[in-house]
């Protein structure tokens, strides 16, 4: 469980770095639609016998698959308005969110030990995303990433509260394509409203090419193929704390691939985080 926990956070902090670079070549209605429909591609070849259809499951499926969508395009348009700090400590609310939708859903009382884990794993994300507190101010892409975490936390409540009930490989499927579905509504969006069109040819440069491939593989099928499987086990909030190594991931990759700036302030974010993720995995049963 661990290693796959491992594994899909830092294939998801790979998205950080490979999306960065891919969105100087295609617009971000063409990345998202690409990376899920590929995807969803791909898990058909491989799990067809396993995936099944009923009314329940495209259902269900496609609830998980709009929280997922939604949530992807708030935190675009959000950044367009706000800056990197803003949304990236903004989108991680979603560790603020779960407790409470767990409490108003499932009536599952969360442990005082798992409160005190969010907030302090929190506070290490603040501390990652702002590098300047004085300089820290509020706009309309704030609430527009503010709805992404909000939206994020649903997802991933979703995700553990329907793998319980239903087929994990036709759930999944019915995921890729559907947010793959909502990226191409946006297409069309982009083109009628601001003029913007995908950039199809970019596909024939072979840089771009490779980047969207792993994009579409590595940060997007397998780690949540294994997000699936993980969440079948453990509960939403907890898995939402472990999903905050993503972050940590992000940085590290960040200073190896980018050159970024490591700092104190860095450090202490990243030994929150993990103080809040090892407090909560002490926790008894009925924390998880």
């Amino acid at each position: 469980m661990a290693i796959m926990l491992i594994i899909i956070n830092l294939l998801w902090a790979s998205t950080f770095i490979f999306g960065k670079i891919l969105l100087d070549t295609f617009s971000v209605s063409f990345l998202i639609s690409t990376r899920f429909l590929v995807a969803g591609i791909i898990f058909w070849i491989i799990y067809r016998k396993k995936i099944s259809f009923s009314k329940r499951v495209i259902k269900n499926g496609s609830i998980i698959g709009l929280a997922n969508g939604a949530a992807m395009l708030l935190q675009v348009i959000g950044l367009q308005y706000t800056t990197a700090s803003n949304s990236g400590f903004l989108t991680a609310t979603y560790i603020l969110f779960l407790p409470f939708i767990e409490l108003a859903l499932w009536k599952k009382k969360i442990t005082k030990k798992v409160y005190t884990s969010v907030i302090v794993a929190f506070a290490g994300v603040i501390l990652l995303s702002v590098s300047d507190f004085s300089a820290l101010s509020f706009n309309k892409g704030d609430i527009y990433t503010l709805g992404c975490g909000l939206t994020f936390a649903f997802q991933i409540f979703f995700i553990s509260h329907y793998t319980k009930k239903e087929n994990i490989y036709s759930l999944l499927f019915v995921q890729f394509v559907v947010s793959g579905l909502i990226g191409l509504a946006y297409m069309g969006v982009e083109a009628s409203l601001f003029g913007v069109y995908p950039n199809i040819a970019g596909v024939y440069d072979i840089e771009p090419l490779l980047y969207l491939i792993f994009l579409a593989v590595f940060a997007t099928f397998v780690p949540f193929s294994l997000q699936f499987v993980v969440q079948k086990r453990i509960g939403p909030t907890i898995a939402a704390l472990a999903y905050l190594l993503e972050p940590i991931f992000t940085v590290i990759l960040a200073v190896a691939i980018l050159s970024e700036y490591f700092g104190l302030q860095t450090a202490l974010g990243i030994i929150l985080i993990l103080s809040g993720i090892i407090l909560v995995s002490t926790g008894n049963k009925s924390a998880s």
